[in-house]
């Protein structure tokens, strides 16, 4: 395991400090290590690729035995920061890809470069429960439902279960062909929306069947389900435009909460990550 690093700076830039392993600590001297290894990673010092030093390597300069490099190794291969790969080695993974969580509609605000895809799997006017039509503000209008697959890097991530004003999103009807995907140019601004904000909430849950299998997981995997309503300009006001519900796969992502002052008034955005 493990190989010759490439070069990054000074010589010494890649060590690791022993004396930060704290002996006396009650957190594992294993855990411990994996955050040196990990703080070295996202900091830059070992670049997507590089090698990381083997087993005997680590486990001597660091002054611990095998088993704490393997148990701190199989934390970060869990936490997709690392690559293990037979009979070559150990290697930091592809960095991670950042989205904004939110409806198909926040997809749609730009194109999508070719490592974004998003299928058609069903599109159909919907009988909804009164929460969907006090979320989109409709009373009795037909309300149109599309379900899709979002893939990134081939790798599925994603199912939405969005829900629009037919009249609103007649466009968007005809876009959606099951079975297809949405075309990449496909974008709001060419039909005359602009998106403000997104009111998003974010639970666990587990994969149905269905989404299971789209996403090639066993039924009753952890999964994260976010719920969401699109706000699109209005004049000088702000209408709602998308009551979303997403799943999306628990073993890929990670969620953040962002504050700033480019946000909304409720000052949070939230983003997912996907492991490369």
């Amino acid at each position: 395991m493990g190989g010759s690093a490439k070069s990054n700076g000074s010589p010494g830039a890649r060590e690791l400090d022993a004396a930060r392993l704290d002996r006396s600590s009650f957190v594992p001297l294993y855990y411990q290590l994996q955050e040196l290894l990990k703080e070295q990673i996202e900091s830059g010092v070992w670049a997507p690729g590089d090698a990381l030093p083997s087993e005997p390597d680590l486990a001597r300069s660091m002054g611990v035995s095998r088993v704490v490099v393997r148990q701190a190794l199989a934390i970060l291969d869990d936490d997709r920061q690392i690559v293990r790969i037979r009979g070559r080695g150990t290697f930091v993974a592809q960095p991670k890809l950042g989205h904004r969580a939110g409806g198909l509609s926040r997809l749609l605000v730009a194109p999508r470069g070719p490592e974004t895809e998003i299928q058609v799997l069903d599109r159909r006017l919907a009988r909804v429960e009164q929460s969907i039509r006090d979320g989109l503000g409709a009373a009795e209008e037909p309300i149109l439902r599309i379900t899709t697959l979002l893939s990134v890097r081939g790798v599925a991530l994603g199912i939405g279960y969005s829900f629009f004003r037919r009249s609103e999103a007649d466009w968007l009807e005809r876009a959606a062909q099951v079975g297809r995907r949405l075309p990449p140019d496909l974008v709001l601004s060419d039909h005359g929306f602009e998106l403000t904000r997104s009111a998003v909430s974010i639970e666990t849950t587990q994969c149905s069947r269905f989404e299971a299998t789209h996403f090639g997981i066993a039924p009753g995997t952890a999964a994260f389900l976010v719920l969401s309503r699109e706000f699109r300009r209005a004049g000088r006001r702000e209408r709602r435009f998308e009551v979303a519900r997403v799943v999306y796969r628990g073993d890929l992502l990670q969620f953040h909460l962002e504050v700033g002052a480019s946000t909304s008034a409720d000052g949070l955005e939230a983003t997912y990550s996907i492991s490369g």
